[in-house]
């Protein structure tokens, strides 16, 4: 069950997941990119009411909230009845939220498995969250730094991580074309630098706003930010971020791309993945990067924690200065080879999708 119809990083795991499972699990969720994609990729998508995804925009957001968490609880517990299943998957904390509801006086009641898959928003809807999540058989945490959060509430909660991983053999580096260099020398030609890439939502908690105050501190950085918004407060983030983009310091060195239906590309292309939310608890697009074989810059919380390793380098958050230091480092001819090295040994270490994909079968099975 997924709240949510978009296909960001959480969602993309979420398919790698239900890919993983034989029987193929039947997918409660409301049209759109996530539906589809789930479609194409064969999994079975039951269509849920398309509802809200603002939460914390506005006073009347928050009121609203509450309501839509209990109208879909009301619509999954006429799906659950109907089709009887033997495990259900709370793909997130809004899903949890509708599904603890759902489930109650069911007989016989279904194994539920909480899918958690961020930091706890505050402290009432966390408290809230902490409760609903003594309900789950399991709660599955995407990272160590997202199980301390959700048991800091002094809750006994049974909790397990699983660090999500991605197919090495798409996610490689690009291959070299022998000889390319020396025959652009050769042409008095000489290469542009690398961009530096941001890779995720244009949303406040993302902080783009940063990535951009770090490229105007590094002279001739070129940067591509690449992500689109996903509600009225990233739209508004979204205007000012393109008016910072044409003051003088920083005028034709910034492109604001939107969203790419495949982030392969522009990772191959990229120096360095530059990524800048301080409370991440994850990162997908960090290990993607590591994997192409390029050294990411993050900040030193968080999920980026158990992610980057030697593969680049991490900075405290929020310090653009620090940040742009980093930058320099990690794109610096002498250091690029030995770090774009190690971002790929991490990845082949830590972060194979396969390796992934076994532990949260096992991980299933004992709920």
């Amino acid at each position: 069950m997924s709240y949510s119809s978009t296909l960001g990083g959480a969602e993309r795991i979420l398919l790698d997941c239900a890919t993983a499972l034989e029987p193929m699990p039947l997918l409660a969720c409301p049209p759109g990119p996530l539906a589809d994609a789930a479609g194409r990729a064969g999994v079975a998508v039951l269509a849920m009411r398309p509802r809200s995804l603002e939460l914390r925009a506005s006073p009347r957001d928050r009121l609203a909230a509450s309501a839509r968490v209990l109208d879909l609880a009301l619509e999954l517990r006429r799906v659950l009845r109907e089709r009887r299943p033997e495990l259900v998957v709370a793909w997130s904390m809004r899903a949890l939220l509708a599904c603890v509801p759902a489930l109650a006086g069911l007989g016989p009641r279904p194994r539920l498995v909480f899918q958690h898959n961020d930091f706890l928003p505050g402290p009432a809807l966390g408290a809230l969250v902490r409760a609903a999540a003594t309900s789950a058989d399991l709660t599955i945490c995407l990272s160590a730094a997202i199980e301390r959060d959700l048991a800091s509430g002094g809750r006994r909660l049974r909790t397990q991580v699983v660090h999500p991983g991605v197919d090495l053999e798409r996610f490689a580096p690009a291959p070299e074309v022998a000889g390319a260099s020396g025959a652009a020398a050769g042409a008095g030609h000489e290469r542009a630098p690398a961009p530096v890439l941001v890779l995720g939502a244009i949303e406040p908690w993302k902080r783009p706003d940063l990535a951009l105050e770090v490229a105007a501190l590094v002279p001739d950085l070129r940067l591509v930010v690449a992500g689109e918004p996903l509600g009225r407060s990233g739209q508004a983030l979204l205007s000012r971020l393109e008016r910072r983009a044409q003051l003088p310091d920083l005028r034709g060195r910034v492109d604001l791309c939107g969203r790419l239906a495949d982030p392969l590309p522009a990772l191959r292309e990229a120096g360095a993945l530059l990524h800048c939310a301080e409370r991440e608890p994850f990162g997908l697009a960090l290990v993607e990067a590591l994997a192409c074989g390029v050294p990411v810059v993050a900040p030193a919380a968080g999920g980026p924690l158990e992610i980057v390793g030697a593969g680049g380098r991490l900075y405290p958050p929020g310090d653009a200065h620090a940040a742009a230091a980093a930058l320099r480092e990690v794109l610096s001819p002498g250091r690029r080879p030995e770090l774009a090295a190690a971002a790929r040994a991490r990845a082949e270490a830590h972060f194979d999708r396969e390796h992934a994909r076994r532990r949260w079968r096992r991980a299933l099975a004992s709920a």
